[in-house]
């Protein structure tokens, strides 16, 4: 369900794909590692307390990166933020939609690189702020939009279930 198929107009050759893919992990895997370099020396001189400065950052990106989806979507509907949701996390991410509505859209993701790599760099505390910036991302994108999650693949579950609903109407 990840293949860059679903994002592009032209087919993309199999080995096209792969070689992104890598460099896609490659990018991704740098980024963590600055993200848990950082931490940790935060962690070291400031404590806690700078850990949680730079944890509360990550939330308010992603109540950003919500108001930023709606933006770009030029809509505010389940279905769009929905559709946003899948074309940011294709190639990244493997998922099965087992709900498709126009009130609730549930997923069932098998795989994510993110949950890889922090696992790989023993940071799955840090990736899982990731995780957490669904429900505000969601709750950014439309107000209406409600989240509900019991598993995470970086809690080391076998799948994250998501599921996004209207809480009243939109």
């Amino acid at each position: 369900m990840s293949s860059l198929q679903l994002i592009s107009s032209e087919p993309i050759p199999e080995a096209v794909e792969k070689a992104f893919l890598v460099k896609l992990r490659s990018k991704m895997f740098t980024s963590a590692v600055l993200l848990v370099k950082t931490v940790r020396a935060i962690q070291k001189k400031y404590g806690d307390e700078g850990v949680e400065a730079i944890h509360d950052a990550f939330k308010e990106v992603a109540v950003e990166r919500g108001g930023k989806m709606a933006r770009e979507a030029g809509a505010s509907t389940l279905k769009a933020f929905c559709s946003a949701l899948e074309a940011g996390c294709t190639g990244s991410h493997e998922w099965r939609k087992l709900e498709d509505t126009d009130k609730r859209q549930a997923y069932r993701f098998t795989r994510c690189m993110w949950a890889e790599i922090f696992a790989e760099l023993d940071a799955l505390d840090i990736g899982f702020w990731l995780c957490e910036g669904d429900a505000p991302m969601s709750s950014a994108f439309n107000p209406a939009i409600g989240f509900q999650r019991t598993k995470t693949l970086m809690e080391g579950h076998d799948c994250c279930d998501h599921i996004f609903y209207l809480e009243k109407e939109e």
